[in-house]
């Protein structure tokens, strides 16, 4: 996810900026995700989140399906407030200094959510099998987790029994202090020195530099005998301590002082187990940041109504690019924020028998939104990230986006307009092939409008030399008819209204738009004298081929409108196949959970009969010889029965895969507990429950976890 470079800050931004990132508005949409993390994992993650290869990206976009799935009937991984291992590491590393207790703790939560987090996706099966992946090649730190919970609390706290050494320090610590505390509420009740005590300390024992102290007027030092710590600011207190008690808090203090040092040591250790596993963690940290990447585009497409784009091949994909109901992530949180009334879905494709689209239309009527709708979801799919967009949206995995739209850099580099339209166009040109997806806006503009036209046509057919995916938006009526020269390019348009004079940000492929600057004129109230000699001058082409043209565009727009048509029923048939699919699986999950439950009854059951037994064979060294040898094979008999009585298959199969750091139900505690060792031919585990290690039968541990 992170590259390997020397300066990895400079290495992520060049790998955004082979897909136009900042012309393509990632930085505001990636704040806007930043909402649907979780925890700082999730947050940093998504900070350096760069462009993935192929595989990568199919992975990615295959977990945020499967937990999109997941999180559709309830079930959302523990990924909230998750700590974050590699900050803590990094400082470790960094200081070359002992870890404090707070970040030994981080260690050991973030360690234990590893291992949930593993055992969640695992309980889900076939329906996680993406994520699952995450977590099953990660080195078992389960060893390292009990020793730092061992030695520290969840709060950063070094443990009393942390070892030895320190629960007896601390319990002479806390001798100490009662035997301290008794003498000097002793002293303070003598009659002789009660009334040298301060009004209002009567009994009260005060501290001063970690030393404990009496608050004594100063006019009655001398009857307080001690050293003086300390005085008020009236300079009436001062604050003594007794002469009396000065040998027990001095070894008060050195035992504080040997307790101090043993934490020292603890936490010294304990750090050093914790550097030495630091590439181990650094990979679980990947793993549970991968998880939040998926989650957080499951939560994105939940709330949007969109989806991870399908790639082409996959089942339910299109040919190409194709964009169904598309709406711009920072319009969609516009929307949700109430600053915008409605964002109007754009439907857009690009591939197949066409590989270049020329956009026209007025201005503010969608083309920009039309192509930067197209590179953001290329990026956001080779992130691996979700998409608001409908069902059946497909996106290829483009090698980059070149981009030439608005003039963000012509101030940075003192360039005019135009001039900086051609330096991002060569540049387009330059990166421009087979995998490529190239964004060009006003084309041609900017200039005389027949250079900017030949131009213009010339870019035009480089690019499709190439073989690159492009969207050319143009005002040029010249660029309009240079589809009809081009097998590989088609038209579109953006509506218009011209009776509101509003955009409709509706795209319509198959058609060039048609010029309404005289009709727009009109309906503003222009002249009518200066409207009828604009008319005049207009060069008017052939009747015959303009009626021509025209049937030619209505035939193509009617053709575009069928097939759109058509590809929407074969997207809902896919979904209704999915959701009937959905519903054989929860189907199947339900059996398998009542399965579950019936099993879990079951073994309570066998195990509370399983106790009458043991009751039963204690008791028969006091029969008679005859009677026990009787009974003797009976009840050997019954043992063997009950040991088979409640293997169902799945039961089986459970036993005969108990592994080493597999985590399993233990219902007698009503916890999940950490398999430490397996022990077949006396059927005994080793189980960790919490810090404590102990050994169960097989019998008392089980698949099912709930009762």
């Amino acid at each position: 996810m992170v590259s390997g470079a020397s300066d990895p800050t400079e290495a992520r931004r060049r790998r955004l900026e082979a897909f136009s990132a900042g012309s393509l508005d990632w930085p505001a949409v990636r704040e806007v995700l930043e909402g649907f993390a979780h925890s700082a994992i999730g947050r940093r993650a998504l900070a350096e989140l760069v462009p993935r290869d192929d595989e990568g990206a199919r992975l990615a976009l295959l977990r945020a399906r499967e937990l999109l799935v997941l999180q559709r009937s309830g079930q959302v991984p523990a990924l909230a407030g998750a700590p974050d291992p590699v900050p803590v590491l990094a400082a470790a590393v960094t200081f070359t200094r002992s870890m404090d207790g707070e970040g030994l703790a981080a260690i050991a939560n973030f360690l234990r959510l590893v291992e949930d987090l593993g055992a969640w996706v695992r309980a889900r099966g076939d329906r996680a099998l993406a994520c699952g992946a995450l977590f099953g090649g990660l080195a078992d730190l389960s060893g390292l987790r009990a020793a730092l919970e061992g030695t520290v609390d969840r709060k950063g706290r070094v443990v009393d029994d942390a070892s030895p050494r320190l629960a007896e320090l601390r319990r002479a610590i806390r001798d100490l202090e009662r035997e301290l505390d008794a003498m000097l509420r002793d002293l303070a009740s003598r009659p002789g020195l009660r009334n040298a005590l301060a009004e209002g300390h009567a009994g009260q024992i005060h501290r001063r530099a970690g030393r404990r102290v009496l608050a004594v007027r100063q006019r009655h030092a001398g009857q307080v005998p001690g050293i003086v710590h300390d005085r008020s600011q009236s300079g009436e207190t001062i604050f003594v301590e007794p002469r009396d008690s000065v040998e027990l808090a001095n070894r008060l203090t050195a035992a504080e002082a040997d307790a101090a040092r043993e934490v020292g040591r603890l936490l010294a250790e304990r750090t050093r187990e914790v550097l030495d596993a630091r590439d181990a963690i650094g990979e679980a940290a990947k793993s549970v940041a991968e998880l939040e990447l998926a989650a957080i585009a499951a939560g994105y497409a939940l709330a949007t109504g969109g989806a991870p784009a399908r790639l082409p091949g996959e089942s339910g994909a299109g040919e190409g690019l194709v964009l169904r109901a598309w709406r711009h992530p920072l319009l969609v949180d516009e929307e949700k924020r109430g600053r915008l009334d409605a964002v109007v879905p754009i439907d857009l494709r690009l591939g197949g028998e066409f590989r270049m689209l020329v956009i026209t239309g007025p201005n503010t009527g969608g083309k920009t939104l039309a192509l930067k709708g197209a590179g953001l979801a290329a990026l956001m799919t080779r992130l691996g990230l979700s998409i608001p967009a409908a069902e059946g949206t497909t996106v290829p995995l483009y090698d980059g986006v070149a981009a030439d739209i608005g003039d963000e850099q012509e101030i940075q580099q003192s360039l005019s307009t135009f001039s900086s339209h051609l330096v991002r166009i060569r540049a387009g040109l330059e990166r421009a092939g087979e995998r490529t997806l190239v964004l060009l806006d006003e084309l041609g503009g900017g200039t005389d409008p027949s250079e900017g036209a030949a131009l213009g046509e010339a870019v035009l057919e480089r690019l499709l030399e190439s073989g690159a995916h492009t969207l050319a938006s143009t005002h040029l009526g010249q660029l309009k008819a240079f589809a009809f020269h081009h097998g590989a390019a088609e038209n579109a348009h953006v509506e218009f209204d011209v009776d509101t004079l509003a955009p409709l940000y509706r795209v319509v492929i198959g058609a060039p738009g048609e010029s309404r600057a005289l009709e727009i004129a009109r309906r503003i109230g222009f002249d009518e004298g200066v409207l009828d000699r604009a008319r005049a001058r207009c060069v008017r082409g052939d009747g015959e081929a303009r009626e021509l043209m025209g049937r030619m565009r209505d035939v193509r727009v009617e053709a575009e409108r069928l097939r759109a048509e058509a590809e929407a029923r074969v997207v809902e048939l896919e979904a209704r196949e999915r959701e009937l699919d959905a519903k054989r699986r929860e189907i199947e999950g339900r059996g398998t959970r009542l399965e579950g439950e019936a099993q879990r009854v079951l073994e309570e059951r066998l195990r509370g009969a399983r106790d009458w037994l043991a009751k039963l064979e204690g008791l028969l060294p006091r029969l008679e010889r005859g009677a026990r040898t009787a009974l003797e094979p009976m009840l050997g008999g019954l043992a063997d029965a009950l040991a088979e009585a409640g293997l169902t298959e799945r039961r089986r199969s459970f036993l005969s895969s108990l592994k080493k750091g597999q985590t399993v139900w233990l219902p007698g505690f009503k916890k999940r507990v950490t398999i430490t060792r397996v022990r077949r031919e006396k059927r005994e585990l080793g189980v960790r429950l919490g810090k404590h290690e102990m050994t169960v039968s097989f019998e008392d541990v089980t698949f099912y976890e709930g009762g």
